[in-house]
């Protein structure tokens, strides 16, 4: 994928300078964005006053917490949370986040541990960036965000590559790939769509993370995909309306 890294439109000086400087370390182009002319399938990395925000074929793709922040108003409120649910969390585990994404699930699981810390793995460049930056400069509305986003370690990592060579030790760890059978409902989530990876976790993965585990691997998948029938969890929780299950491995 061809990328530029620009800025928005009548930038400062600063945002010019973090333009460069990100231009650098990823060793591509950096173009005024009054001399910009973009073409179809390039992904532009814009430098924002604000944030990191990608652009590619009309889609735009920047960090923002509000999915976290709606999950735990619905915990507060007696509504139950698979992901948190599946986990079995004390507060004190150290949680290996194979699929970052946009990080709202990472700030979740985050929030839940006072004392421990997600490590998150993320394969896009454009994504790690974006959501490495936000939460670096965020400037947080509600201070339980600010608080759980120190909390989360990122790395730009292939997971499978990641679980096969580290020598490191999870407490659990959790994958949520791209879905076999996807809903084209969620704005969130289409926007992610052109910067993804797209591949899927298998139950040679499977049985990678659970060397790793200590306590339990969490798979995220539709209840129509595939993995639910290639591999014997032990068991499978989730909501029937939302069409989301979390296959759970306790070690």
């Amino acid at each position: 994928m061809r990328m530029i890294v620009t800025t928005s439109h009548k930038p400062s000086r600063q945002q010019v300078l973090r333009a460069l400087k990100l231009a650098k370390r990823l060793n591509v182009k950096y173009v005024s964005r009054r001399h910009l002319v973009s073409r179809k399938g390039e992904a532009l990395l814009i430098v924002e006053s604000d944030k990191i925000s990608a652009l590619k074929d009309g889609k735009r793709l920047f960090f923002h917490p509000s999915l976290a922040i709606i999950r735990r108003a619905n915990i507060r409120s007696g509504e139950r949370d698979y992901l948190i649910e599946s986990l079995n969390l004390r507060g004190n585990e150290r949680v290996l986040d194979c699929t970052l994404g946009l990080g709202s699930e990472a700030i979740l699981i985050a929030h839940f541990l006072p004392n421990g810390k997600v490590i998150g793995l993320e394969n896009s460049t454009l994504i790690e960036i974006i959501v490495e930056e936000g939460m670096k400069h965020m400037k947080y509305s509600q201070k339980w965000v600010e608080e759980a986003v120190k909390r989360i370690e990122i790395f730009k990592a292939d997971y499978k590559e990641y679980i096969r060579k580290t020598k490191e030790k999870f407490d659990c760890v959790y994958v949520d790939p791209m879905f076999e059978h996807p809903s084209y409902n969620s704005s969130a989530i289409n926007c992610l769509r052109p910067f993804a990876d797209n591949s899927t976790v298998d139950a040679n993965d499977i049985e990678i993370m659970k060397r790793i585990a200590k306590k339990r691997v969490v798979v995220k998948a539709r209840w129509n995909d595939s993995i639910f029938e290639r591999y014997d969890f032990d068991h499978v929780i989730g909501s029937p309306k939302s069409g989301i299950g979390y296959g759970v491995i306790v070690i």
